[in-house]
């Protein structure tokens, strides 16, 4: 009897312990949910104008950075490779400079590291709107106009990893 009793208990369990599982199964899988990226409109160094509304369907890279931080000047080689070698497919570079003193020294900084890619003043705000807590913070965004990944810091790993998501990202569909 106690056998009985024990193979009915253990059956029992198994059928609760299936309806836990179970209603999951079957369904679709959901595409994972991405931050959209907060808009702007800010004036390049060199007078130009970025409206990332209008980079639709590119990938973007934001690189958050200041002439002053070590990391940020050994990071800008590796950006503008990446750039150089990605525009074509659709990468997008943007400087977010964060330096609050010196316009003229930014652009000699620029100007000396012959940076390619268009270079903006960050306002204030867009610190906290991306949630930029230490430099350089690169913030990569899909053709879908979505926060993919945040990148704090810069290290030849770094590196290779950013390069990886780049290529990840432009390889998406639309």
């Amino acid at each position: 009897m106690k056998q009985f009793l024990f193979s009915w208990l253990t059956i029992l369990c198994l059928c609760v312990g299936c309806l836990f599982f179970l209603p999951g199964c079957g369904k679709g899988k959901k595409e994972p949910s991405f931050p959209t990226v907060p808009d702007f409109t800010l004036k390049t160094l060199d007078g130009g104008e970025i409206v990332l509304s209008r980079l639709k369907e590119k990938v973007i890279l934001l690189d958050f950075w200041a002439t002053w931080c070590r990391p940020c000047r050994e990071a800008i080689p590796h950006l503008i490779r990446l750039y150089k070698n990605y525009q074509k497919e659709g990468l997008e570079v943007i400087g977010m400079n964060m330096d609050r003193g010196n316009l003229d020294a930014v652009r000699h900084f620029v100007k000396s590291m012959e940076i390619p890619y268009p270079v903006a003043l960050a306002p204030e705000n867009m610190e906290k709107s991306y949630g930029v807590s230490g430099l350089p913070t690169t913030i990569l965004i899909d053709k879908k106009g979505r926060i993919r990944e945040k990148i704090v810091g810069f290290t030849n790993e770094i590196s290779k990893q950013m390069t990886g998501r780049v290529l990840d990202l432009l390889s998406e569909k639309p």
